[in-house]
């Protein structure tokens, strides 16, 4: 049985990634900052010498990361903390596979917030599409993506990247449009508020089911190709009207809209839409699940949640 280890287990994509792949026979460990199971270890991944230790004790087969600073928004307010989570991180991992199992598999879990969506004018992103380098978060994916290269072929290693479009799903935390969309009906439904707050409901967005998501992560440790940088997205964009009408749809809630204005957003016309033909090529990666499903299942979450006191 193949051994897995999951870096940054605990996390939305990180949890559903590890059941991914204990339902297809893998035999999987997490690291994260706390420790869930007696499969999980608890460490501070900025330490080279924690990472050292748990590949030397594990001797993982493959490498999946998924931990790292995600908002370009807020990398100007965390500068250094944006640089060392995604660059310092990926390489003590490197470094370490080199040194206890260099024959495993390293995949990088990127994001499509590297790519310079105004520039590719509504086209289809694939990845050979501009990337940005206007924000200290983008510096530092690309950062990370050059350096693990780097290593790759000094060490010969086995390094492949991703940069993901949105998943979501069920346990996705508020801070993000569909979780903030069903969070906020379900505040209006329990007495709570009668307004719902949103941001700019005219854009189209690229949007997958994290449970896709995490099995085209499965599908590109058994089928990728090494050194690739792979796009992870569903090849369809969702109009952010659609999606809220969609929510309130399921509900009897008719909340008060109002609208907020958030210096950072697109302007309204951008469509952000991924090109995964690579991944479909490569893989045979297919999105399998229903995305009206998908957005039943984020409001029955954000139901059965306890209503907060």
């Amino acid at each position: 049985m193949k051994k897995l280890l999951v870096v940054g287990s605990n996390g939305f994509a990180g949890s559903y990634l590890k059941k991914e792949l204990l339902d297809h026979g893998y035999e999987v460990y997490g690291v994260d900052l706390k420790s869930t199971d007696s499969n999980t270890f608890a460490a501070d991944m900025l330490v080279p010498e924690n990472m050292n230790r748990i590949m030397e004790e594990v001797q993982p087969d493959g490498i999946f990361n998924l931990s790292g600073f995600a908002s370009p928004h807020l990398s100007w307010e965390h500068v250094l903390k944006a640089i060392h989570l995604n660059v310092d991180v990926s390489v003590n991992l490197a470094l370490a596979m080199k040194s206890f199992c260099p024959k495993a598999r390293f995949i990088v879990i990127g994001s499509a917030n590297q790519y310079d969506f105004p520039a590719c004018h509504n086209q289809p992103i694939s990845e050979l599409s501009p990337c940005k380098s206007d924000d200290p978060y983008s510096v530092s994916k690309q950062a990370q993506e050059s350096l693990l290269q780097l290593l790759a072929k000094r060490y010969e290693l086995d390094i492949m990247m991703t940069r993901s479009f949105n998943h979501i799903g069920p346990r996705q935390q508020r801070g993000f449009v569909v979780s903030d969309f069903a969070s906020g009906i379900v505040d209006v439904e329990r007495g709570l508020t009668d307004e719902l707050r949103v941001g700019n409901l005219d854009a189209w967005r690229d949007f997958s089911d994290v449970r896709d998501t995490v099995r085209a992560y499965r599908l590109l440790y058994e089928k990728g190709h090494s050194g690739e940088i792979y796009n992870v997205g569903s090849g369809k964009v969702y109009h952010i009207r659609w999606i809220l009408e969609t929510l309130l749809s399921y509900s009897t809630a008719s909340p008060r809209i109002a609208y907020r204005q958030m210096n950072n957003e697109m302007p309204a016309f951008t469509k952000v839409l991924c090109d995964p033909t690579k991944l479909y090529e490569h893989t045979g990666y297919c999105p399998q699940c229903d995305m009206e499903a998908t957005l039943r299942d984020v409001l029955l979450y954000y139901r059965n949640l306890p209503s907060p006191t």
